[in-house]
Parts: C-alpha cells; sequence; structure tokens
C-alpha cells in the first residue's frame, strides 16, 4: 500500500489495516507488539496485542499533557511507516487454555506522523551527492560537500489538503486536454485556482473533487530560523484562510520540507469542521468585482490577514482565538440564541482587547488622574454617616472608563464610520447580551422575536469582522450584514 491509497482509505469511515512491529514508549519502558488501526468516527483507533516479551501494560492516572503521551511507531501493511502519539483508553488482560496470557491495549488519536522513505528522506545536496557518488563523477569545485547550508538559506514549503473547502474568489485555473481516436483533440478549462505572492512567499490554493489543496513556497528572500519559524508561518496562512471564509483551516494532510527533505507528513482526522455563514466577504463581492467598478482585492485581504496572524503579539493571539469560538458558535446547528448571546461576549471582548492593548497606554495620565479623584472622594464619602459609606463602596470599584467609553475609544482608535452606525450597533449590542431583554423566561418565539435575533446575530458578527479587518490594516468592501445582504466600505 502506497501512501495515496493510505491517505484514500483512511476518508473512509470504518477502514482497517493491519499494523506490525509496533513499538510503544512510556514512562517505564517499551512495550512491543503488533494489532490493528481502524478509522471510526473521526478518529484513529489502534488495538494492540502487546508480545511475550512485554511486561504488563500499566496506563498511567492522573492528567497527562500531550507532551507527557505515549509514542507509537510501527508499519502499517507492511509498507508505511508511521508514528502515533496517545494513552491508552483501555487495556485488557487475555488468557486461553493453553496458551499464554495476553494483554492488550486501546489507543485513539486524530493524528499520524507518517515516515518519509527513498528520496523524500533526503535533501536536494544528499541526492545530488548521492547521484554522483553512484555515477562517479567528480563534485562541481564550488560544490558544498560538508556543512549544510545556512538555515536563513533554507528552501522551505508546505502542501496541504483542506477537505470540503471551497474558495470565494479565483484567478486562475486548469486547462485539461484529451485525445480520443475517434473524438480526436478536446479541451476543457474550470477556474479553480486563486494564487499570488506575499513578501517572502508565493502561495497557490487549488480547488480539486471538492477539496482545496494548498502549496505554500518560501522565495529566496524567506530568512528560516528553524523549524518553528515555518510552522508559525504556515499557521498564520491557515488562520488567514480561516478568517476570510469564516470557516477553520484544518488540513486532512500536509507535508512540510526543507530543502527538499520531507521533515514532516502528517495525516489528521477532523470530523465537523465549523463553517460559519458570516464570512467578512463573498462570492458576490468576486462577481461584482469582474462586472462593475469595483475595486476588492482578495489577495491583498488575505495577505493582509497573513502578516497580522503572523505578529508575535497579544493582539493577534487574542483574535485568534476569539474567532476560533466565533466559527464554532455560529457554526450550523448551534441554536441562534446560543449564537446571538456567543457574539455579544465575544464583540465586548474585542472592544477590551483594542482598548486595553493599544488605546489604554496613551491614557495612563487620565487614569491616573481618574484613580487619585476617586480614592479622595470615596476617603471623604467613608467618614460620613452609612449612606455616604454605602456610596464610597459603590464607587470603589468604578473603573476609568464605561462600556460605550470603550467601544466609542475602540471604533474611533480604528477609524470605523460613520459614527451614527456604531452608535446604533452598541444600542443593539446592549439590548441583545442580556437574556432577559429577548423575554426568554416567558418563551418568546414569534416570527417577529426570532428576526430580530437573526439580525442582531448577523449585524453583530458583520461588526467584529469589520474590527478586526482595521486591526489588520485593512481598507476597502466588506459584508456587513449576512443575513440582510448588506455591504460597506471600511
Amino acid at each position: 500500500m502506497n501512501r495515496q491509497d493510505f491517505l484514500t482509505a483512511v476518508r473512509k469511515d470504518g477502514s482497517a489495516f493491519r499494523a506490525d512491529n509496533i513499538v510503544v514508549t512510556t514512562d517505564a519502558g517499551q512495550l512491543q507488539g503488533k494489532g490493528m488501526i481502524k478509522v471510526e468516527d473521526g478518529r484513529f483507533r489502534i488495538r494492540l496485542t502487546l508480545s511475550d516479551s512485554s511486561p504488563p501494560a500499566q496506563p498511567p492516572n492522573g492528567i497527562r499533557m500531550h507532551s507527557e503521551f505515549w509514542l507509537l511507531e510501527g508499519t502499517i501493511e507492511d509498507d508505511i511507516g508511521f508514528r502515533v502519539r496517545g494513552l491508552p483508553s483501555n487495556s485488557s488482560l487475555n488468557y486461553t487454555f493453553g496458551r499464554p496470557q495476553t494483554s492488550s491495549l486501546e489507543f485513539s488519536a486524530n493524528r499520524m506522523e507518517l515516515a518519509p522513505i527513498g528520496f523524500d528522506a533526503l535533501t536536494r545536496q544528499e541526492i545530488q551527492q548521492l547521484q554522483q557518488k553512484v555515477g562517479g563523477a567528480a563534485a562541481p569545485p564550488n560544490a558544498v560537500t560538508s556543512d549544510p547550508p545556512l538555515p536563513h538559506n533554507v528552501r522551505v514549503s508546505f502542501d496541504a489538503v483542506l477537505l470540503g473547502y471551497k474558495l470565494i474568489e479565483h484567478n486562475g485555473g486548469t486547462e485539461t486536454k484529451t485525445k480520443n481516436d475517434f473524438l480526436g483533440d478536446s479541451s476543457s478549462s474550470s477556474r479553480d485556482t486563486f494564487y499570488g505572492i506575499m513578501p517572502d512567499w508565493e502561495y497557490g490554493l487549488v480547488e480539486r473533487g471538492g477539496d482545496l489543496h494548498l502549496h505554500l513556497i518560501s522565495r529566496p528572500e524567506y530568512r528560516s530560523t528553524g523549524e518553528d519559524h515555518d510552522w508559525r508561518v504556515f499557521h498564520a496562512f491557515l488562520n488567514a484562510l480561516a478568517f476570510t471564509h469564516a470557516q477553520h483551516a484544518w488540513p486532512f494532510s500536509v507535508q512540510y520540507r526543507r530543502e527538499g527533505k520531507l521533515t514532516t507528513d502528517r495525516i489528521q482526522l477532523n470530523k465537523d469542521v465549523a463553517d460559519s455563514p458570516h464570512a467578512p466577504f463573498s462570492e458576490a463581492l468576486a462577481f461584482n468585482n469582474l462586472t462593475k467598478a469595483l475595486t476588492w482585492n482578495f489577495g491583498d485581504a488575505l495577505e493582509k490577514a497573513h502578516n497580522f496572524f503572523s505578529l508575535d503579539s497579544k493582539v493577534a493571539r487574542e483574535v485568534e482565538n476569539l474567532l476560533f469560538i466565533f466559527r464554532e458558535a455560529t457554526t450550523s446547528g448551534i441554536p441562534k440564541r446560543i449564537a446571538l448571546l456567543s457574539l455579544c461576549s465575544l464583540i465586548e471582548s474585542l472592544v477590551r482587547v483594542v482598548y486595553d492593548e493599544e488605546i489604554a497606554p496613551q491614557r495612563s495620565v487620565e487614569e491616573v488622574e481618574f484613580q487619585t479623584a476617586k480614592t479622595e472622594v470615596c476617603g471623604e464619602l467613608s467618614k460620613g454617616a452609612s449612606a455616604y459609606q454605602r456610596l464610597a463602596t459603590i464607587l470603589t470599584g468604578a473603573e476609568p472608563v464605561n462600556a460605550r467609553m470603550r467601544f466609542n475609544a475602540a471604533v474611533e482608535h480604528l477609524g470605523l464610520k460613520p459614527q451614527g452606525s456604531w452608535q446604533a450597533l452598541f444600542d443593539l449590542w446592549r439590548s441583545s447580551r442580556n437574556p432577559i431583554s429577548h423575554r426568554m423566561s416567558k418563551g418568546d418565539q414569534s416570527e417577529d422575536s426570532v428576526k430580530e435575533e437573526l439580525i442582531a446575530e448577523s449585524r453583530i458578527a458583520g461588526a467584529i469582522n469589520c474590527m478586526i479587518l482595521r486591526l489588520m490594516g485593512y481598507s476597502g468592501y466588506v459584508r456587513q450584514s449576512v443575513y440582510e445582504d448588506k455591504y460597506t466600505q471600511i
């Protein structure tokens, strides 16, 4: 069985494979055995029967982090080496009269690493040296034969497949030519590609059979500081793709190469990937960009998102986590009322991130003055009668800014206009964030109530997208409300 056959097979629930020469590295030593790997409910289920020489298995107790998981290594169907990290979900002892007692373990994981073989395990330089050795040719005078290239000169590439991913924009395609002895030559073409160049990188996104094939290749200008750096760049691109399409960009398979050597060959089974309707852009924008005098550029938006997520900043990391919850909370199957309440919390969190990280440091003097005045007033009030003391207790917890002040400051800082529409958005958020304002206790499920909730969800989701786009430095067209099919410029 080759790699492609294996990739095709693991996409089908119920597929099973023989696994031999399994070695499990535990805290107490190594266990050996053989067993079966089965795909069930979006996970790899591994049942391992230990060999006679292995000691009885002792599953660990307590909470274990991923770095403390056991390592399983073995061979699938005699051809494919694999690595999996996990902890046993079940163990058992089996005894049959006349035979030695056997011990078995069961593991479950959604990620598997495949071992590179052949030329995939070599760099371009190593392949060249091997060819020269086999051919008996002398190395060129300027050839490097000992020290590897410096890290910043390494050529890096990522090739991944995202299942069920559809692009909102295309700027290229595929032309297919066929030749038949009777019908002659024919050709067909389809717009199925978006490609572009960013500083240090070039990328290609190609649709194939309902899946998206992602190719990210470094340019000569790229300066790699190591594998961790390369992966941060790749994950930033995935985050950018996920944001622009409002769908988790979780690769089913990804191959990572440095100087041609296959460093990582990973398969990850992802079940029920969240796909939100509240994307900041749409195919309608792409279509109108071709038929009308628009200046919307998907490549520009994708690049700005990638640059933002590449930043090693607290704002970028918090926005990344916020968008993950955004997509999870608004995917299909989530009750709309829960989606609305989640979005209300997320926009409040986003406003606080913007204010605390980008605005508050510039207003430290004002906050000090407020705290000084508050201390003086509370000190005087606490000397009075009980009513004044109660008032002092209330003022003790007062912040320098309230929710509306913080919201207005964030909107002004991001340059969002017009002010009137954003004030209306704040009022909508304030009325939607409290479950009682929806008369939940009375179970109001009238058509008007449902419509109001859908509109509120759509507008608040659009506001979150607009604020994040401005954080990224984006200016241009954006979808303001999905359910109302409204667009605006920011």
